[in-house]
C-alpha cells in the first residue's frame, strides 16, 4: 500500500484558489496510485472548509482521505466538543484506522503543547504570551493548554534560532515560539513502544529532513507559508510536490 502525506497547506493564508489546489492534488493522487492520503492538520484557518476541501478531495480519488485538525482549522467554525467527536468518515482524531490485510494500524490525533519544550520559561507567563501574541489565543477551548496536552514530536525537530537572534528579547522570543511546537512528553511516550515505526507531523514549518530515533522515525511533510520565506520551490504545486512524504507498507 502506498501512503502519502501532507500538513501545512495553508490555501487561504498562501492565496491558492480552493478549485485549482483539489484538481492538481487530485490528479497527482490518482496518477501515482496511492491508497491513501493522510492530511495531518492545516489547510484553512476555518474547520468547515477544511472538512469540505478534504471531503470533496475524498470523492475524487481512487484511495482513501483520512485527516486530523490542526490549530489554524480550529479557529473558526468548530467547538472543542465538535472537534473530539466523530465529524466526518475522512475525519479520524483520536481514531485508530487498520489497514486491510495487514498488520499495520494508523492511530491519528489532533496534538497539541504543553509548553515542555521551553522549560526554563514560567508556565503562566506563557500563557499570557500566548493570549496576547500567538494566533491559537482564537482556538475555542474550556481547558488550558497543559490539560488539554494530558488528553493525548521531538526537541530535536524544533526550528533552529535564527542566527540573527542575538539580542536577548529575541531569544525569548525564540523560546516563547518553541513552547507552542509540542510536547516531548508526546515523544517520551511514543518511543516507548517499539512497534511503532512511523510519526507524521506538522505545525513546525521550514524543511526538516527525517529523524530516526532508535526504531522511530519521524517525518514533517508541511508545506508552509510563502510570504515567509518558507518555500523552496516557486510555486505552491511544486511546494505540495516537494514536501510530501511517502511510504510503503505491505
Amino acid at each position: 500500500m502506498k501512503i502519502v502525506v501532507s500538513s501545512d497547506n495553508h490555501l487561504d493564508v498562501n492565496r491558492i484558489s480552493p478549485a485549482e489546489a483539489l484538481a492538481f492534488q487530485a490528479q497527482y493522487l490518482n496518477q501515482i496510485k496511492a491508497d491513501y492520503y493522510l492530511f495531518a492538520g492545516d489547510m484553512f484557518n476555518d474547520f468547515l472548509k477544511t472538512k469540505s476541501y478534504l471531503e470533496g478531495l475524498n470523492d475524487l480519488i481512487a484511495g482513501q482521505v483520512f485527516f486530523i485538525a490542526g490549530n489554524h482549522d480550529m479557529l473558526k467554525n468548530v467547538t472543542f466538543a465538535q472537534l473530539e467527536s466523530p465529524l466526518s468518515p475522512c475525519y479520524l482524531h483520536n481514531q485508530a484506522y487498520d489497514f486491510p490485510n495487514s498488520a499495520w494500524r494508523l492511530i491519528a490525533n489532533n496534538g497539541w503543547y504543553d509548553y515542555s519544550f521551553s522549560p526554563q520559561l514560567d508556565v503562566e507567563e506563557v500563557a499570557r504570551w500566548k493570549k496576547a501574541y500567538w494566533v491559537d489565543a482564537g482556538v475555542n477551548q474550556p481547558l488550558s493548554d497543559l490539560e488539554r496536552m494530558n488528553l493525548v514530536p521531538h526537541r530535536d525537530l524544533l526550528w533552529a534560532r535564527p542566527t540573527h537572534f542575538s539580542k536577548p528579547r529575541y531569544e525569548r522570543v525564540y523560546e516563547m515560539v518553541n513552547a507552542f511546537l509540542g510536547s516531548q512528553r508526546l515523544a517520551d511516550l511514543l518511543e516507548t513502544y517499539p512497534n511503532v515505526y512511523y510519526t507524521f507531523y506538522g505545525h513546525v514549518h521550514g524543511r526538516h529532513p527525517a529523524l530516526t530515533h532508535g526504531h522511530l522515525t519521524y517525518f514533517n511533510q508541511a508545506v508552509g507559508v510563502r510570504r515567509r520565506h518558507e518555500w523552496q520551490a516557486a510555486d505552491f504545486e511544486n511546494q505540495w510536490l516537494a514536501s510530501l512524504q511517502e511510504i510503503k507498507i505491505n
